[in-house]
């Protein structure tokens, strides 16, 4: 049986009535923001959701700002049945070490590491554990941080997301 939960997402206003309309996302994560914020993408190129729509206002309105619009939250069904759980036991630093360790040697990851910037790392240790992961045949990574938030990673969004919705619209004027 399919495992399904309800999820939340935040974009600027005229992205959501474009993936509403399409039911698919054509973006995915990896921004950086004019208010200094960055959806860094830790886990590589995938749609970010989380389970609290306070948290999905707060990345909405940081799309918001980017493009000088409206700021939404979506709420979308999510299949989780085959998202790698992380958790305080087995966390970010776990699946990275483990991903690098079944990809690469020690040597290569020294001679790599010393090549990139910080932010570079970043971007490619996200696309190793992408791999690692998709490799296992998993869809994404379902990360319980707190019993108030879990985030998710959905890799093949058109498989895993469907009945996407608006839930809210933030206008940013009203808060100046």
């Amino acid at each position: 049986m399919s495992k399904m939960k309800v999820v939340f997402r935040g974009v600027e206003h005229g992205e959501a009535m474009l993936v509403i309309d399409a039911q698919r996302y054509s973006r995915e994560e990896r921004r950086h923001f004019i208010n200094g914020a960055s959806a860094k993408a830790v886990f590589g190129s995938g749609v970010y959701l989380v389970s609290n729509p306070e948290v999905a206002a707060h990345y909405a309105i940081c799309h918001a700002e980017t493009t000088w619009d409206k700021a939404a939250v979506l709420q979308q069904k999510l299949l989780v049945s085959r998202l790698f759980v992380l958790d305080r036991q087995y966390g970010e630093n776990e699946l990275r070490r483990d991903a690098l360790a079944a990809r690469h040697t020690n040597q290569e990851l020294v001679g790599l590491q010393e090549k990139m910037t910080y932010q570079e790392w970043l971007e490619w240790t996200g696309g190793e554990v992408r791999s690692f992961l998709l490799d296992k045949g998993y869809q994404g990574i379902q990360y319980e941080i707190s019993p108030e938030l879990t985030y998710y990673i959905c890799y093949q969004s058109d498989s895993c997301i469907t009945d996407i919705a608006l839930y809210a619209i933030l206008d940013l004027q009203s808060f100046e």
